[in-house]
C-alpha cells in the first residue's frame, strides 16, 4: 500500500545561501534538485525514439524539444538543407510557441492582451500540424505537411488583432523598463549568417558584457570545441566558452542575450530593442519585445507562398555520421542536443543543455546580489522572486504570481577547510 507522507507546492522553491564563518556570503544558488539530468537515462535507447522521450520528460517546452531533437536526428543522418515548406512551418511552430509562452508571463499584469496573444500562438501552433501540448510536426528532413490554405486564412485573420496587443504591451513595458542588473559573462544566442536573432539559427554567436565578438557565426558542428561544462553531468554543469576558459567563459542565454548578440530582423520589435539597449533593459521587457518579434515573424510566414505549397520533406540524402548536435532558440533560451549512435541507431551517449542549465551562474549571481542587499532581519523574499523570474528557470514555480512563490531559504555554514581546498 502506498502511503502518501508529503504534499509539495507547485509554486514551492529553495534557495541555499553559503556562508563562512564570519557570515560573509559565499554563494546562494536555486536548488535544481527538481530538475535532474536525464542524459544517462536515455543511453541504450534507440536513438531516433530520444526526441520523443525528452518531450515528455521535460514536457514544459515540448516544442523546443522536438525541433532540437529532429534537427539532432538530421545531423546524424548528414541532413543539411530542408525544402522551404519545411522550414516555413517549422518556424510556424517554434515561433507560435515562443508567443505561446512569453504570452503566459503576463497573464497576471496584462491579462487581456496576455490571453489573446496565448490564444493566438496555441493557433499558429495548430495551424503548423501540432494542436496538442506534444508536438507532431517536424520529422527527419522536414515536417508532416504544410499548412492548409484554411488554417493560414484563419491564422491571418487574427494577426492584426495579436500585433496590435503585442506591441502595445512591449511599448509598455520598455517605457516602464527598469535598467537591468549587470552580468559579467557573456551572452549566446542563435543566429542567421549576418549574426542577427534567430530562433531557429544554424549559427551560434557569443558577445562579452563588453560587446567582444568571441564566435560570430559557430556551427552545430563546433559544439564540442564551443561550450564545456565544468561540472558534467551535474544538474547544474556551469557550462562555459572554451575559448574563454571556465569563470571568464561564464554566459547566459535567453531573451536578454537574444537582444543583445545584434539587431532583430523585424521592425517593431527592432525599434524597441533599440530603446532597450539604451536604457540597459531588463529580463521582463526583453521577453515582450521578443513576443512581438515573433509575433512579427509569424506575420511574415502568413504571407509566404511555401507556407502552405511545396515539398514537405527532402529527398537529398547526407553522409550518415555517429555524432549530431541540434540545437534551437527557445523562449527560454539556447537549448541542445547532442545525440552518439552506434552503427545500429542506438543511443551511446546523449547531452541534453537545457537553458536552466545554462543560465544557473547568472541566478546565483542574481540570487546572492539580493541576498547581499538584504536586511539584517532576513532575506528579501520580493527580491530573490523577482532574481528567479529574471532567469526564468523551466520550472513552475517561475510561473507563480507575484508574492507566491513559496520560498525557503537555507542558510548552510562552510567549515573553513572546505574554502582551503578550493570550494
Amino acid at each position: 500500500m502506498s502511503v502518501l507522507n508529503e504534499m509539495a507546492g507547485p509554486y514551492g522553491a529553495r534557495v541555499v545561501v553559503e556562508r563562512d564563518q564570519n557570515g560573509r556570503t559565499e554563494s546562494a544558488s536555486l536548488d535544481l534538485a527538481e530538475l535532474p539530468r536525464v542524459d544517462a537515462l536515455l543511453i541504450g535507447q534507440p536513438v531516433a525514439d530520444v526526441p520523443y522521450l525528452v518531450e515528455r520528460v521535460c514536457g514544459i517546452c515540448p516544442a523546443a524539444h522536438h525541433l532540437a531533437g529532429i534537427r539532432a536526428l538530421e545531423a546524424l543522418a548528414g541532413l543539411t538543407t530542408l525544402p522551404p515548406t519545411a522550414e516555413s512551418v517549422r518556424r510556424l511552430l517554434h515561433h507560435g510557441s515562443a508567443v505561446t509562452t512569453h504570452a503566459s508571463r503576463f497573464v497576471a499584469s496584462h491579462t487581456e492582451a496576455s490571453l489573446l496573444l496565448r490564444a493566438f500562438g496555441r493557433s499558429a501552433m495548430a495551424a503548423a500540424g501540432s494542436p496538442r501540448h506534444f508536438p507532431t510536426t517536424a520529422v527527419v528532413g522536414g515536417v508532416v505537411g504544410p499548412v492548409s490554405a484554411s488554417a493560414r486564412d484563419e491564422l491571418g485573420a487574427r494577426f492584426g488583432a495579436a500585433i496590435a496587443a503585442a506591441r502595445g504591451l512591449a511599448d509598455a513595458l520598455v517605457a516602464d523598463d527598469e535598467q537591468g542588473r549587470a552580468f559579467a559573462g557573456a551572452d549566446v544566442a542563435l543566429a542567421d549568417r549576418f549574426g542577427r536573432p534567430d530562433l531557429l539559427g544554424e549559427r551560434l554567436r557569443a558577445v562579452t558584457a563588453e560587446g567582444e565578438v568571441v564566435h560570430a557565426a559557430a556551427p552545430a558542428d563546433d559544439w564540442a570545441a564551443l561550450i564545456a561544462e565544468a561540472r558534467p553531468g551535474r544538474t547544474a554543469p556551469r557550462p562555459y566558452l572554451v575559448s574563454l576558459g571556465p569563470g571568464l567563459g561564464e554566459y547566459r542565454v535567453g531573451p536578454v542575450a537574444q537582444l543583445r548578440i545584434g539587431e532583430l530582423t523585424t521592425s517593431a520589435a527592432l525599434q524597441l530593442q533599440e530603446r532597450w539597449l539604451a536604457v540597459g533593459g531588463n529580463a521582463r521587457a526583453a521577453q515582450a519585445i521578443m513576443m512581438l518579434h515573433s509575433v512579427e515573424a509569424i506575420g511574415a510566414l502568413l504571407d509566404s507562398s511555401a507556407l502552405v505549397a511545396g515539398p514537405s520533406t527532402t529527398v537529398t540524402t547526407g553522409v550518415p555520421r555517429n555524432d549530431g548536435v541540434g540545437w534551437v532558440d527557445g523562449p527560454r533560451g539556447l537549448l541542445v542536443h547532442r545525440y552518439v549512435s552506434t552503427a545500429e541507431g542506438v543511443a551511446s551517449a546523449v547531452t541534453i543543455l537545457t537553458p536552466t542549465a545554462q543560465n544557473e551562474p547568472w541566478l546565483s549571481g542574481l540570487l546572492r546580489a539580493v541576498i547581499d542587499g538584504s536586511p539584517a532581519d532576513g532575506p528579501d523574499r520580493m527580491g530573490l522572486e523577482d532574481a528567479i523570474r529574471e532567469a526564468d528557470p523551466c520550472l513552475p514555480f517561475s510561473a507563480a504570481p507575484p508574492g507566491t512563490m513559496e520560498l525557503q531559504v537555507d542558510t548552510v555554514m562552510i567549515p573553513a577547510v572546505a574554502r582551503t581546498e578550493g570550494r
